[in-house]
């Protein structure tokens, strides 16, 4: 039994509470939250206010931490100096500086940090990668996310931070390259932080671009991705109870013309649609097996400190170029 503790049970928290509880090959042993829990714990799982004591008890192999976004790299820290294995939510920090410091330290220490990037572990966007690998889609060309709807309107990051952190380390692991540039342009209603944002990721091989919309005041909720190459594309509509997925034997082929430098000629290609079955998984428990499969030798972790870091590198520099009037930022 791997040993672990809960840090915050909140708006996301108690999910992580619910899947805990039920997962072979763990045993909760603390809960922490300040305020009053929103499920009854067993006698066995100890609800504290302070994750001191968590900290404390050499018994404890790991932690989920499921806090604030602000709060992740010193709650993290601490619990990574104390030499137990990590997963903490999505974005893994605030900024580049302190996500490297979390990434060294778990190297440091010989112990896994993990990023709840969650849709890594869910089974359309692992199929829609198996699609782009085989070369079903042919090269890909591009990637348009929108992720709308009416709230939850945070108040310690910006929807940039809460809502296209997502669709980052999609574009990340579906093109399994790094960005080299990202331009953003954003607006904020509340006086604070932006409550829509639109970025642009560049890549440099085959030339993908990568365009994110996020907007928390949207009245209609959107989870919308569509991967396009030159033979197909592909739709992931994830508020879709069923048929999450749909390919299109749909595309644009350029031909080179034979008149002047630089004229081509164009066709289009419109053909059927097809809905394939996919198993359902739930992404969080996926995710969280993982984590544990970690901390025990059985798995490689899926969803490394690193790879978090790649995604924080892309935030920072979409808000960088959001300060400066959206200029594209190299990355």
């Amino acid at each position: 039994m791997i040993k672990l503790g809960l840090i915050g049970c909140g708006y996301w928290g108690k999910n992580h509470l619910r899947t805990l509880r039920e997962m072979e090959g763990v045993n909760l042993a603390y809960v922490c939250d300040s305020q009053d829990l929103p499920l009854k714990l067993p006698e066995n799982i100890k609800h504290v206010k302070e994750y001191i004591q968590i900290l404390a008890d050499s018994s404890i192999e790991g932690v989920v931490i499921a806090t604030p976004t602000n709060t992740h790299y010193a709650v993290a820290r601490d619990f990574l100096n104390a030499k137990k294995h990590v997963f903490v939510e999505k974005p893994l920090a605030t900024n580049v500086r302190d996500a490297q410091t979390l990434c060294s330290l778990a190297e440091t220490n010989n112990i896994h940090i993990m990023v709840g990037e969650i849709f890594r572990f869910n089974p359309a966007i692992s199929f829609i990668k198996s699609l782009i690998d085989s070369g079903e889609l042919g090269e890909l060309r591009y990637l348009e996310s929108r992720r709308v709807g009416l709230g939850p309107v945070r108040n310690d990051v910006s929807a940039l931070w809460d809502l296209a952190t997502h669709d980052i380390y999609i574009s990340n692991f579906l093109t399994g390259q790094e960005p080299v540039a990202v331009s953003s342009t954003g607006i904020s209603h509340n006086g604070k932080l932006d409550d829509i944002s639109s970025v642009s990721i560049r890549y440099e091989n085959p030339g993908v671009l990568s365009t994110i919309y996020v907007n928390w005041e949207h009245p209609i909720k959107e989870r919308m991705l569509i991967v396009g190459g030159t033979k197909k594309a592909v739709k992931f509509d994830d508020v879709q109870p069923s048929e999450k997925v749909a390919i299109f034997e749909r595309a644009v082929d350029y031909h080179p013309n034979s008149g002047d430098f630089g004229e081509f000629q164009s066709s289009i290609r419109s053909g059927s649609i097809l809905i394939p079955q996919i198993k359902i998984k739930q992404p969080l428990e996926e995710e969280l097996k993982n984590f544990v499969g970690a901390i025990s030798g059985s798995e490689s972790c899926l969803s490394t400190g690193y790879l978090g870091l790649q995604t924080v590198k892309v935030l920072e520099a979409a808000e960088e170029s959001r300060k400066n009037k959206s200029q594209e930022i190299i990355l």
